[in-house]
């Protein structure tokens, strides 16, 4: 009898899950960068990013990083020096709103939700 009634919630707890809408798993808003291109600096961004997903930034230049990030989610963002998302080499967090100061250089982020 637990054992089906174990079942029986975890199923509907599934459920719930594959039911949720894309927006729940995505940061709502604008992340952007500045990157250095050929002769001139361009400003790109992150249109609602997925949350919990490691994003590479793109780069014109790899070995130039990008700058100047601002967090303009509603999610908290985690940057990387590195391109992906995994080393504590340098990162910095933001929370909404935020920027970070001009000299952090970034390759990668990834959101809270």
């Amino acid at each position: 009898m637990r054992l089906r009634a174990t079942f029986a919630a975890a199923l509907g707890a599934a459920g719930l899950l594959l039911s949720l809408p894309g927006s729940a798993l995505a940061a709502d808003g604008e992340f952007s960068y500045w990157v250095e291109g050929t002769n001139a600096y361009h400003q790109r961004a992150l249109l609602d990013p997925a949350g919990r997903f490691c994003h590479r930034l793109d780069l014109p230049n790899p070995a130039a990083p990008a700058y100047g990030v601002r967090n303009n989610t509603d999610a908290t963002a985690i940057v990387f020096l590195d391109e992906n998302c995994s080393s504590n080499v340098y990162y910095y967090v933001l929370r909404p709103g935020q920027q970070a100061p001009r000299d952090v250089a970034v390759r990668s982020v990834t959101f809270s939700r």
